[in-house]
């Protein structure tokens, strides 16, 4: 086990150092100020150091190992559901697109009502737009329903 939590931490590592590197590029900022790299530089710094504590503890034989739990299913066509949200995110735009994800992600998430399904998913599309583009006023893509504004 403790081959699999140093690959593990390895990896985890490498894509932390790579998360960082590009908020850089992106321009970090400051708390008070903080530009579009700010948060991405704040999450894989927090992904580099748990794999770089997770390598030490692995090295040092104190790791309890890692072990596969739960299924793998329900995890992987999250994942894949992200793919595809980023993938249509522009040319759909921004409420369908997250109405369908969220729809996928409560469905994984055991939510069967399709009435609770469809307007849970409706509420946080329509919500989250509200919030960033009208009260935060951040760019989100409009997509399809760029032909009614």
């Amino acid at each position: 086990m403790k081959r699999n939590d140093l690959l593990a931490g390895g990896v985890l590592a490498v894509v932390g150092i790579s998360v960082v590197l590009g908020a850089f590029r992106l321009h970090i900022g400051t708390p008070l100020h903080p530009q579009p790299g700010f948060f991405p530089f704040l999450g894989g710094s927090a992904l580099t150091l748990l794999s770089a504590i997770l390598l030490v503890q692995a090295a040092l034989g104190r790791s309890t190992g890692s072990e596969a739990f739960g299924k793998v299913g329900p995890p992987a066509i999250v994942v894949a559901g992200m793919v595809v949200y980023v993938a249509i995110l522009d040319a759909v735009g921004y409420v369908p697109a997250t109405m369908l994800i969220a729809g996928l992600i409560l469905r994984v998430l055991g939510v069967r009502s399709w009435r609770a399904l469809g307007l849970a998913s409706v509420v946080l599309a329509v919500g989250t737009y509200f919030l960033f583009a009208r009260m935060l006023g951040i760019d989100l893509p409009v997509g399809v329903l760029g032909i009614f504004g």
